[in-house]
Formats: C-alpha cells, structure tokens, sequence
C-alpha cells in the first residue's frame, strides 16, 4: 500500500511540473495534459519499480512498521494486577535510585572560579 501511495505522490508532483512548465512556454493544452499524462504514468510506474526492487533486496523496508503492529497484537493483554507490579517495581527502582545519587554527591553549591578555569595561551602568529 505504501509503494501505491509514493508513487501516486510522485506521479502527482511529476505531472504538476510538467503542466507548470508547459503552460509558461506557452504550448497548447492538449499538448501539455498529454505529456503530463505520460509524466504521471511513467514516474508513478518508475517509483513503484524502485520500492519494489529495495524493499525485495531488503535495503529499505518502508512497510515493516505494518508487520510490527500485527506482531504486537497477537500478544495476550496482562491483567491490572501485573500492570500494577510492574508500576510499584518501577517506582521502588526510582526512589532507590535517586536515594543513590543524593549521597553521592554533596548538594551544596559552589560558583566556579577564575582559578578553577584551565587557561589558553594565544598561539603565536609565524
């Protein structure tokens, strides 16, 4: 469905140029839908060709969101006790953790100072 759509999107920008610049060189309208037809069947055809080619060699995979989604459905939903285990785990991991960095570093501030800057020396001009 993807490569449907881009090539449908590049079929539709292809076919825009070509009557934008048709019509401001001034050729005839017949002449301007007609290759803007073959412009829009040609890209479209060209576009789809090239998604179909890399998503076979599996260089770019533009539809493997879709199957992820599948994936994630199939699996059985956990019932509110679990979700609330695995909330109360997370909060008891949360607290210890910040338990740990408060004694880890010492909360009083100091300002930094001129002697605390490591300082550069210019380089010289040869």
């Amino acid at each position: 469905m993807f490569k449907l759509g881009m090539s449908l999107v590049f079929g539709v920008i292809s076919a825009l140029i070509i009557v934008l610049t048709g019509l401001s060189s001034e050729a005839r309208l017949t002449t301007v839908l007609l290759r803007s037809l073959i412009g829009f069947l040609l890209t479209g055809a060209l576009v789809w060709l090239v998604t179909l080619i890399l998503e076979s060699k599996d260089i770019v995979g533009f539809d493997k969101n879709l199957e992820l989604i599948e994936e994630l459905e199939k699996e059985e939903p956990k019932s509110p006790e679990e979700y609330e285990a695995e909330d109360a785990a997370a909060a008891e991991a949360e607290t210890q953790s910040t338990e740990e960095e408060q004694e880890d570093e010492p909360a009083e501030f100091k300002p930094l100072g001129s002697d605390d800057l490591r300082h550069m020396e210019a380089p010289s001009q040869n």
